[in-house]
């Protein structure tokens, strides 16, 4: 009877081209239905946010229909908007559509990463791990399923645009980076490491076209609903001016040690000055380093430079790092020995959303949290560094030469 279990076990199964044991599908159907589980369970609470901004926006798209699009009563790019309109088509909870649609994105998330780590490490068993942990970080969860945010969907764009340059598929990276771009400005924190590529001959000048189409695609319906061309073009710089109450808002930056209700108009000057010459510098220090790109590097890139632009520029939220802690899943599949980082990346986060839930002061100062974030940029940085000076990916002066590179 053993034998036959271990046999079965070990049974290989396809669902179309994928194919694994039958103790790993267990694996993943377990572990799919315990992440289902976990989501159900919270799906009546309602945040803050749904209150003040999800649930009016609803009420407007209810009352004036798709023409209502034409008002500013939103602030978020229009892509998440069209969403909500067609949520409001829907005979359900608005909530619980909006949910369930975020919440079914966390499981396509978690695929791509599966597909990811299988493509950097070529271990099944690391993928599916990795699966599964996405599905159960606690940020993930909590964003989605609790809190009524869609940062998912910024984050899925990224990491399908991120998959696709692995493949070197540079075209339809770059339409899925433009498609980020549409619909979150936070895209914009990790846009150096596609510098750094271009310089590196991975992605040519051309690609970067793929921004400004699918942003005018973004908001070329809502411009039909009749809100004004111009209007729509800066509801960027729209929300770059709101939360100028406060440097840093739960988040473990800079801005917790040194005051972040202090010198708000002075601090934010400086800070975004500060962010573009350490920018400036770090880029062109990379760009002249004569190294092959290899996966690691790429992901390390995503990490470091999400990781470097929120912790100096002022007004970010909680909620920032969300890309980093997916693509650093990724990277401890790569690197395990980095795991300590992965836990302690996801507590800097979850303190963050814990105060913003429970409207209760978190146990350690956000200084000292900050602290501790700066450490994980420097660690994570020694290791780009590490990288940038590995002799075994360094280019001789023929390739080079060959390659075109600066």
């Amino acid at each position: 009877m053993d034998q036959y279990v271990r046999n079965l076990l070990k049974k290989k199964i396809s669902i179309g081209t994928y194919q694994t044991e039958m103790s790993q599908f267990v694996f993943l159907a377990v572990i799919t239905l315990l992440a289902i589980s976990v989501r159900i369970s919270v799906r009546t609470f309602v945040a803050q946010d749904w209150d003040w901004y999800w649930s009016v926006w609803l009420d407007e798209l209810r009352a004036g229909g798709f023409r209502a699009l034409a008002d500013d009563f939103y602030d978020y790019a229009p892509p998440v908007m069209y969403i909500l309109y067609l949520i409001t088509l829907l005979p359900i909870n608005a909530m619980t559509a909006f949910k369930g649609l975020c919440c079914l994105l966390d499981f396509v998330g978690a695929i791509l990463i599966g597909k990811m780590v299988y493509l950097c490490t070529g271990s099944q068993k690391k993928a599916h791990f990795s699966y599964g942990i996405f599905l159960f970080l606690p940020t993930v969860i909590l964003n989605a399923s609790v809190w009524s945010q869609c940062d998912i969907i910024y984050t899925l764009l990224i990491l399908s645009c991120v998959y696709y340059l692995l493949k070197n598929k540079t075209w339809t990276a770059m339409w899925f980076y433009g498609a980020a771009f549409a619909v979150k400005l936070q895209s914009l924190f990790i846009f150096p490491f596609l510098v750094i590529l271009w310089v590196r001959k991975k992605v040519d000048l051309k690609h970067f076209i793929t921004l400004p189409i699918m942003y005018l695609v973004g908001i070329f319906p809502a411009w039909l609903a009749g809100r004004p061309f111009m209007e729509l073009l800066g509801i960027y710089a729209f929300q770059g001016s709101k939360d100028r109450w406060s440097l840093s808002i739960k988040f473990p930056n800079i801005y917790q040690i040194i005051g972040n209700n202090f010198f708000l108009d002075e601090y934010v000057g400086a800070g975004m000055y500060l962010i573009l010459g350490i920018l400036m510098m770090v880029m062109f220090y990379m760009a002249y380093q004569k190294v092959q790109v290899h996966k690691e590097m790429v992901i390390l890139m995503v990490i470091f430079f999400g990781m470097l632009t929120t912790y100096f520029l002022p007004h970010m939220h909680e909620r920032y790092l969300y890309l980093t802690d997916a693509f650093l899943l990724v990277y401890i599949m790569m690197r395990v020995k980095r795991f300590p980082l992965f836990i302690a990346a996801g507590f800097l986060t979850v303190v963050g959303y814990a105060q913003y839930l429970t409207k209760n002061d978190p146990t350690v100062a956000y200084g000292v949290l900050a602290f501790v974030q700066l450490l994980l940029l420097i660690q994570i940085g020694l290791d780009l560094y590490q990288y940038l000076h590995n002799p075994e990916y360094v280019l001789s002066a023929d390739a080079v030469e060959e390659r075109g590179i600066l």
